[in-house]
């Protein structure tokens, strides 16, 4: 079997931050406008701006396991065997639509989600019984990986 893995890092949007930076621009000149302090907009958006600008997943496969982490949402990486998921899905979805939005999401569908930007996602079943969904960013890469590895997925 080979000993090649899969690693990838992604985080959110950059239009949903820009988007934030923008909504407290225009709630800043209102504020000004009606002779309040906008400060209020601030000590809000900035930690929000800062919190989606440097969080990431952070995927790690290999012929062994599954590895994650969703920083700063989770501190620690989590680990799944290959031999405690029942059943592997490559599924194209739309974050607003299935989960709501970005971030660490639960889904009735597809369980506890780490999503971040992109429309493809990893759908793990458990043999617990428990789902597991994360974003990713190159499927191409992904599916060679299953490949190689004999680890069988459906698309």
């Amino acid at each position: 079997m080979s000993g090649r893995t899969f690693q990838e890092k992604s985080g959110f949007p950059k239009s949903f931050i820009t988007l934030l930076a923008f909504q407290a621009i225009v709630l800043s000149l209102v504020l000004i406008n009606d002779n309040e302090s906008p400060l209020i907009v601030l000590y809000v958006t900035a930690p929000l701006m800062l919190l989606f600008a440097f969080s990431f997943l952070k995927l790690n496969l290999n012929k062994d396991y599954f590895e994650y982490n969703f920083f700063p949402f989770t501190f620690n990486s989590t680990k799944i065997d290959w031999n405690d998921v029942r059943e592997i899905q490559i599924i194209n979805t739309n974050p607003i639509f299935d989960f709501g939005g970005w971030g660490v999401r639960l889904s009735k569908k597809y369980g506890k989600a780490f999503i971040t930007g992109n429309n493809e996602i990893l759908f793990l079943k458990l043999k617990n019984g428990k789902k597991r969904s994360f974003s990713v960013k190159n499927k191409e890469d992904l599916l060679s990986f299953f490949d190689e590895n004999n680890i069988a997925y459906k698309n």
